[in-house]
């Protein structure tokens, strides 16, 4: 019965980070979905000047 406080408190421990790394993985996603939407937005840009060059 002693080491049911142990097994709680590593069970806390890796809950914990495992959350830390959730938070972590989720930020990284947001700044590369935005980084892509700017790169998108870019790319879209640049075609359509293309696009206009080649029909004047």
């Amino acid at each position: 019965m002693d080491s049911l406080p142990m097994i709680a408190i590593l069970i806390l421990v890796f809950a914990m980070i495992l959350m830390g790394e959730h938070i972590k993985l989720k930020k990284e996603v947001r700044r590369l979905r935005n980084l892509m939407k700017h790169l998108k937005k870019d790319f879209d840009k640049l075609n359509d000047e293309n696009q206009s060059k080649k029909e004047g």
